[in-house]
């Protein structure tokens, strides 16, 4: 038990938070994310499940960390409840906005009156489009859109390195947004995967749906090399909907 207590103790000492400044407007600075747990899903496929693809990949980002009385200021005094992360898809020249999620500092409560203090990370999947619309999707034995595609070269780059955020004048951010509670936030990324994916965060009236600050892209962000094609002969000519 003296052990336990030791532990909680030492991870709490270690706890890095950000610091809030007030004296010329208001910074948040020393803020610190990084992505870990980068994991690839794979999709067994063909008639007797004999070909393994890629279905998806999976991440967790570690989300701004500020002591409680900043976030009842930010909460309380400026009507900031939330950080908006949108996850940006980067191909060549080519660049896609694929959406975003929110995380609460004051989170719904839970069953039985129980209620969590801010998240400190989240989970973020990042689907084909074959796999993207449903569960049902990704039972299929032969996956629609000929998708055939395998994840080879999947890392995590780019330097961990703090960074500043100035908060600004509220801007209307109508965009939907998905609010992060149990289950990871998902996103379609196409027909390929191929590419970079970064994450950019901003301050956030989830209320009013405004933005706070302008978008900070992190340092550290997903990198996906060229994917193997995988001929699946046994889903030649084959409908998806009709071999579950």
């Amino acid at each position: 038990m003296k052990a336990s207590f030791l532990t909680l103790l030492l991870l709490f000492s270690c706890t890095k938070y950000a610091t809030l400044t007030k004296d010329v407007g208001v910074h948040v600075q020393n803020v610190e994310m990084d992505l870990t747990h980068l994991n690839e899903i794979e999709w067994n496929v063909g008639k007797k499940k004999e070909h393994k693809i890629s279905q998806s990949f999976v991440f967790i980002v570690e989300l701004p960390k500020l002591k409680k009385e900043d976030l009842d200021y930010l909460v309380d005094q400026k009507g900031i409840d939330a950080w908006i992360i949108r996850v940006i898809q980067v191909h060549g020249s080519e660049k896609q906005d694929l959406g975003s999620f929110y995380t609460l500092f004051r989170p719904r409560k839970l069953t039985r009156g129980i209620s969590t203090g801010a998240a400190t990370s989240a989970s973020v999947k990042i689907y084909y489009a074959a796999s993207y619309a449903s569960e049902r999707f990704r039972n299929f034995k032969c996956p629609p859109f000929n998708h055939n595609r395998k994840l080879d070269d999947i890392s995590i780059k780019g330097e961990t390195a703090p960074f500043e955020m100035s908060l600004n004048a509220a801007i209307s951010y109508p965009e939907k947004s998905q609010l992060i509670e149990l289950t990871p936030s998902a996103f379609n990324g196409g027909h390929s995967l191929a590419g970079e994916f970064y994450l950019e965060i901003a301050a956030y009236d989830s209320k009013d749906k405004m933005i706070h600050s302008a978008f900070k892209r992190l340092p550290r962000y997903v990198a996906i090399g060229p994917e193997e094609q995988i001929d699946i002969q046994s889903c030649a000519g084959v409908h998806p909907e009709i071999e579950l």
